[in-house]
């Protein structure tokens, strides 16, 4: 799993029905301070996380281990929203 930054929703109204309840973010992958890198993904979001959001986001083959995902096309996953990130004494992030 990777951290990543919502900067916005991605809009498609004709898409397979296998996404019709799904939403689409664009990304920015990011450090564990939030600090963005400049890389940008749309990954598939099924947490409801908001632009703004640090979260957790799963690549590859491992994006289809849920029931929301499972045999879709996927390849970016939301799956977590993070509220903080610790390392030894020092908070990182505090979102």
């Amino acid at each position: 799993m990777n951290f990543a930054r919502v900067c916005g929703s991605v809009v498609s109204n004709t898409r397979d029905e296998s996404y019709i309840s799904s939403r689409f973010m664009l990304i920015e992958s990011c450090d564990s301070e939030a600090k963005g890198s400049g890389s940008y993904l749309v990954a598939l979001d099924i947490i409801d996380s908001r632009p703004g959001d640090m979260v957790l986001v799963c690549q590859g083959s491992s994006c289809r281990w849920t029931f929301e995902t499972e045999n879709l096309p996927v390849d970016t996953l939301i799956v977590g929203i993070v509220d903080r990130v610790y390392s030894g004494n020092k908070t990182l992030y505090l979102g």
